[in-house]
């Protein structure tokens, strides 16, 4: 296989063989680790993903990785590139090979070949639903769409790396404080909030098909903090989007999931659009001719481009994967002058950072959601808790109370099971900072236990309840209005749960 172009040599330091699979060369690299052409036992060509070291030390990540990528295995069909190996967990380097798809991903062809038309848009939007609809099948959610995660092949758009951002954040409970793994740019609301489902996936494929439409994502801003904002707050930005496919991409875009398309929807509006055109999926005819030389041309190896024959170059790193509430950025203007209860202007506060910015922004959200807008001091609050987090630091008690006023107004929005996960890693870090008996840590306890019988679990609450009646009579006395109130707590649960303790 001396004639293949695809990627670059690899580099001193580069295995050799990963698993079964022997390295032949480079295709391109990110923020979880290296990615390598490799070739099986027999002839086939795989695309061999290894894990970074500072992610592979990590046992909890190992055994995570492990285990959705197997979960990953199951998803079949034409547009996705399936998963065909898997490193076992006592691997010293976590690994994944799919099969090998020699295609430009969406990020390169716009940036070579200039953005889609209306027609090109809807041969994408097609492919990606149709991938989209085999991940959904098997109860995985991608998690990270993007387009370096989105392949243009000569036969229709491929998938990639469905399942594997789920693998970096871990439990709901850790997921929920606010270690989000995604895009931002790409990620929906209810996603940056780390509640990503299905329709977080459609919300990410219309941000894919503006970045195709127009180069740009749908939500702009000078910092990560900004680019969330706007995705709560803004109406996404769909100047240059042909009229033809506007429609679809505002549908995707909407902030509440319920009213998103879902992948199969799209698919029936691709076929109203393509009657009875044949050839759906095909290249020639959906896209520009410069896509189309590009893509024909790139499945080839020794190919000729642009008059010389050229090596494929590696992809450059497409936007990262980030734990989101980890990047170092100041307070956006937008989120400031909404905190005041005035509009964005442009001007910069020169004091953003300090305390009196953090305690405005709390007393806005606090007064949206005592004035009825539970949706939004839950959104405002997920923004103080990460800001909070930066500027006073995780354990500081602004921050737990930031947190605890982020769980209240999530449950008070609709959202009880996950206002439930919130209060989850908040009893353990007051527990690690205040203690178990301090008053913080009980009243944690007490709200923990009331929204998992609001999250229709009666049964668990009264159970929870229980242990809290002894601790508060314990800690407080008998008689304190707190021991009561746990008390009345428990037995209306208990009458809930019913005799046998079901609902």
């Amino acid at each position: 296989m001396s004639d293949l172009s695809w990627g670059a040599p690899p580099e001193a330091g580069d295995p050799v063989r990963v698993g079964p699979y022997t390295v032949l060369r480079v295709l391109g690299e990110g923020g979880m680790g290296r990615v390598f052409l490799a070739r099986g036992l027999g002839t086939r060509l795989f695309a061999v993903k290894t894990i970074r070291p500072h992610l592979a030390h990590d046992a909890d990540f190992r055994k995570r990785f492990v285990r959705e990528a197997r979960a990953a295995q199951r998803v079949s069909g034409v547009f996705t590139a399936p998963v065909v190996g898997v490193s076992g967990e006592g691997e010293r380097v976590p690994w994944l090979a799919t099969a090998f798809v020699p295609a430009p991903s969406l990020e390169e062809v716009v940036a070579r070949c200039g953005v889609l038309p209306g027609r090109g848009l809807w041969w994408l939007a097609a492919g990606v639903a149709e991938a989209l609809v085999a991940v959904h099948q098997e109860g995985l959610v991608h998690r990270d769409l993007k387009p370096g995660n989105v392949l243009v092949a000569e036969d229709g758009p491929r998938v990639i790396d469905f399942g594997i951002a789920k693998a970096l954040h871990g439990s709901t409970a850790s997921t929920s404080v606010g270690h989000v793994v995604g895009t931002v740019g790409f990620m929906a609301p209810e996603h940056l909030r780390g509640a990503a489902a299905p329709a977080s996936d459609v919300f990410a494929l219309g941000a894919l098909l503006v970045h195709a439409a127009t180069g740009r994502a749908p939500f702009a801003g000078a910092d990560v903090f900004a680019v969330m904002t706007a995705t709560f707050f803004d109406a996404p930005d769909l100047d240059g989007v042909p009229e033809g496919v506007v429609e679809l991409v505002r549908d995707c875009l909407d902030k509440e999931p319920g009213r998103r398309p879902c992948p199969e929807q799209i698919l029936e509006r691709f076929a109203r659009y393509a009657g009875t055109d044949a050839g759906a999926h095909a290249v020639r005819g959906w896209l520009p001719a410069a896509v189309c030389d590009l893509v024909e041309t790139r499945a080839r190896p020794g190919h000729v481009f642009g008059g010389a024959a050229e090596q494929t170059a590696m992809v450059p790193p497409p936007p990262p994967t980030r734990l989101v509430t980890r990047e170092q950025a100041p307070l956006p203007t937008q989120v400031r002058e909404l905190a005041a209860g005035g509009t964005a202007s442009g001007t910069e506060d020169p004091d953003g950072d300090d305390q009196s910015t953090l305690n405005t922004l709390r007393d806005r959200a606090k007064s949206l959601g005592e004035s009825g807008e539970p949706g939004e001091a839950r959104d405002l609050f997920a923004l103080l808790v990460r800001r909070c987090t930066e500027v006073l630091g995780a354990d500081h008690p602004h921050t737990h109370g930031a947190r605890v006023e982020h769980a209240r107004w999530t449950g008070d929005a609709g959202d009880a099971a996950q206002a439930r996960d919130l209060y989850v890693s908040l009893i353990a870090d007051r527990v690690r900072v205040l203690g178990t008996d301090h008053p913080d840590t009980l009243q944690a306890r007490h709200s923990h236990a009331g929204w998992t019988g609001k999250a229709g679990n009666p049964a668990e609450a009264r159970d929870l309840f229980a242990p809290l009646v002894t601790d508060r009579a314990r800690v407080l006395g008998a008689d304190h209005p707190h021991t009561h109130g746990a008390c009345r707590e428990h037995a209306s649960w208990t009458r809930q749960a019913g005799p046998t303790g079901s609902g």
